[in-house]
């Protein structure tokens, strides 16, 4: 009877085993393929030169082949492209001071964790908005809590509201305006105007969200806070220029004194940026996510709009750094998680931006990794508390 019993606790602890293997491995493989859907252009130039078009499907969809002949085939050509890819002697990443000019969270992370990734990392401050993705003020009192156990990091934002759709509402006006005067807020948290459909988030039958900048809610939002001086995060991508680039330079001219935010740079070009940034002198770009190329647009006709990376494997391209230079006072580092999985990634983000910082003159690489940030919102990094 013992024996028989040992001997089931012994199969049952090898299946155990077995099936944590198994989990282990299918993290593995999850992970891997998100790695690979997400490579630079240069990389996956590299692997559409190995592999067989169909096959390339697999690899720009993200999606996981069933067979394991596949999986292992793409994971080969990855690696070696990855190898061929590899980092220049002469790049040296940017080891200053930095103060990441956005970000955002909301329930599905865990808030301690994420901030510990962000000390980890070695960032001094943090502009930080609560994500409100199904009512007013969702997750604004959690931040609140965590921005008071770090008050030495982060630096608030008002909420970023995702129940918006043709125009600005007069309760998220209301909700905004009193949030900044209630809570100290420096910021309006990202308000998203166009933002085509992306492979990994929500999808809408227009394929997109929209909010039309030139509708009367903007008006109402821009007059309530003008008495305030607060930067506006306004989010825009570049998909469909005739429609909405006039409405966007009618709306920075209309309000010279508002200084605008545009999150990821807008995932414009290089000659985009450079035609928005010499006529409107309140506009200021933020480098989220331009560390990479955005290739997760569910639409093939708006990813074909999308601007370049401004990484070339990891050396920084020649007319990315022409425009960082040329317009060195009015661009701020930030990186942009606002999901569990990029949260995780922190580090990882904030050390591929070091190295485009790193290829920029010294001054200027200051600039835009803290400075600009300080001024825009107010508030200094404790350079006697940052470890070097």
């Amino acid at each position: 009877m013992v024996t028989s019993s040992v001997s089931r606790n012994r199969t049952i602890i090898a299946l155990m085993a077995v099936v944590m293997l198994l989990l282990l491995a299918g993290r593995a493989t999850a992970f891997e393929f998100s790695e690979v859907s997400s490579a630079s252009p240069e990389v996956l130039q590299c692997m559409e030169e190995k592999l067989e078009s169909e096959t390339m499907d697999y690899v720009r969809n993200g999606s996981r082949p069933k067979k394991k002949s596949v999986r292992k085939e793409i994971k080969t050509a990855y690696e070696s492209c990855l190898t061929d890819t590899d980092k220049p002697a002469d790049v040296v990443a940017y080891d200053g001071p930095l103060f990441d000019a956005m970000s955002q969270i909301d329930e599905t992370v865990n808030m301690n964790e994420a901030m510990d990734q962000v000390r980890a990392a070695g960032v001094s401050k943090l502009a930080l908005f609560a994500r409100s993705r199904k009512k007013l003020h969702q997750n604004e009192r959690s931040v609140l809590t965590l921005a008071r156990k770090n008050p030495d990091l982060i630096v608030l934002g008002a909420p970023k509201y995702f129940q918006l759709s043709g125009d600005v509402t007069d309760d998220y006006i209301s909700a905004t305006v009193s949030g900044i005067k209630k809570h100290g807020y420096k910021f309006i948290g990202e308000l998203l105007y166009t933002h085509g459909d992306k492979q990994t988030g929500k999808q809408y039958s227009a394929g997109e969200r929209y909010v039309d900048p030139s509708q009367p809610g903007t008006t109402k939002l821009l007059k309530a806070v003008a008495p305030l001086n607060i930067p506006f995060m306004a989010h825009w991508e570049p998909y469909t220029p005739e429609r909405d680039f006039p409405k966007f330079h009618a709306l920075y001219s209309a309000w010279p004194d508002q200084i605008f935010l545009l999150p990821h740079m807008g995932f414009a070009s290089v000659d985009q940026l450079d035609e928005f940034m010499s006529r409107h002198p309140n506009l200021y770009l933020l480098t989220s996510k331009k560390e990479r190329y955005m290739g997760d647009f569910a639409d093939p006709e708006k990813q074909k709009a999308i601007g370049s990376s401004m990484l070339d494997g990891e050396k920084l391209r020649p007319e990315w750094k022409e425009l960082l230079i040329k317009y060195q006072d009015r661009i701020l580092f930030a990186s942009d998680p606002h999901m569990r999985k990029l949260w995780a990634k922190y580090r990882k983000v904030v050390n591929s931006q070091r190295l485009i910082l790193g290829q920029l003159p010294r001054k200027a690489a200051e600039r835009i990794a803290y400075r600009n940030a300080e001024r825009m919102y107010g508030v200094k990094i404790d350079q006697k508390r940052i470890k070097h």
